[in-house]
């Protein structure tokens, strides 16, 4: 495990410097915010919509989750969050559709866009360039442009929060200053506690990243924002740390998942258990929490309770998603492996492309 401590062999692993990615992310939410605020979107307020439908995939799409999950308790309207070619149906004239792309070139997400058009949809398009900025500019639509030269998923900072105060910006949403500077302020402590050169025995990240080593991870939210965070840290360790986990939420799991682990247990023991709470949850879901852990601990190798930190949904949402992104890197050096490269999605685009010819 001297690997998270040892500053030079980082840097030879992490060739692009994805862990200076994680470590950056508090500037980049700062960044963002001042993005939201000086984009161009003055066509769109002041208006009102039937429904809001963001669009993206993997890194991009996450913000449509988290977005999604933050603000259903005060949007007047539905919100639907699509990870697919093809919009519902009942996405049609009088919605507002927001295609988030960091490339700007995801072909699910240029699919659906284009049906919104031809729906009479409203748009708003987030990306660092691409196709979808181009279409929207022929469209007359609005774009907002992000900074280039990052992997998705190392530029969520900027797709979810530029995203999700252009919301408030349309008065879609209300966002209270000051959960916004809590939630920056939390990020700021945190960054100081997980960086490179806070010791592995001081580091929480570095900690996390050393107790899921060598074990697959299961990850269990509650519905809601640590629903959307529980997926975010799946997919942070699929693409940092190449590595297999599985994700799920209270309290759906609790009707099927919670009986699965009674068999199998020869192989589950090699399996490692997180679970996010937070001091807000109600008393029939800390229970459910509380009890499914009792029921199934001895079918883990280990179970790790995270809590969630802050007062807002926002900084609660950022604080666990932070510790997760940045986790997930250092478990990939654990595992001798560059963080960066997705070679295999490469791989499949460049087969899907063929079809294009």
């Amino acid at each position: 495990m001297e690997v998270l401590d040892d500053l030079e062999k980082i840097r030879r692993l992490d060739k692009q410097d994805m862990l200076g990615v994680e470590e950056n992310f508090y500037n980049q939410l700062n960044h963002a915010k001042d993005i939201a605020r000086s984009a161009k979107i003055s066509s769109l307020e002041g208006r009102s919509f039937a429904g809001i439908a963001v669009l993206g995939m993997g890194g991009s799409g996450f913000s449509g989750d988290i977005i999604k999950s933050l603000i259903l308790d005060r949007a007047d309207m539905p919100v639907e969050v699509v990870k697919s070619y093809d919009l519902p149906f009942f996405v049609k004239e009088g919605w507002l559709v927001i295609a988030v792309s960091y490339s700007g070139n995801t072909e699910e997400t240029i699919n659906a866009l284009k049906q919104a058009l031809l729906r009479k949809c409203e748009l708003l398009a987030v990306s660092a360039g691409g196709a979808i900025k181009e279409i929207a500019e022929k469209n007359s639509k609005c774009h907002v442009a992000l900074p280039g030269g990052y992997q998705p998923r190392g530029a969520s900072g900027y797709l979810f929060f530029t995203t999700l105060l252009l919301l408030d910006r349309l008065k879609i949403i209300s966002i209270a200053g000051d959960d916004i500077e809590e939630a920056l302020n939390l990020i700021k402590i945190k960054t100081s506690i997980y960086n490179r050169q806070a010791p592995a025995e001081s580091n929480p990240a570095k900690k996390l990243a050393v107790q899921i080593y060598d074990r697959l991870p299961v990850i269990y939210g509650v519905s809601g924002y640590l629903s959307a965070v529980a997926y975010r840290w799946k997919c942070e360790i699929n693409e940092n740390a190449k590595c297999p986990a599985f994700w799920g939420e209270f309290p759906e799991i609790n009707h099927n998942e919670t009986v699965g682990w009674q068999n199998l247990d020869k192989i589950t023991e090699k399996m490692v258990l997180i679970v996010f709470k937070d001091d807000a949850f109600s008393e029939k879901i800390k229970v459910r929490i509380d009890t499914t852990v009792g029921l199934v601990r001895g079918n883990f190798d280990d179970v790790i309770e995270i809590k969630a930190e802050g007062s807002s949904g926002l900084a609660k949402a950022l604080s666990v998603m932070y510790l997760g992104d940045i986790a997930s890197v250092y478990l990939a050096f654990l595992y001798d492996t560059d963080p960066t490269p997705v070679d295999r999605i490469a791989v499949l685009k460049a087969q899907l492309s063929k079809l294009d010819k």
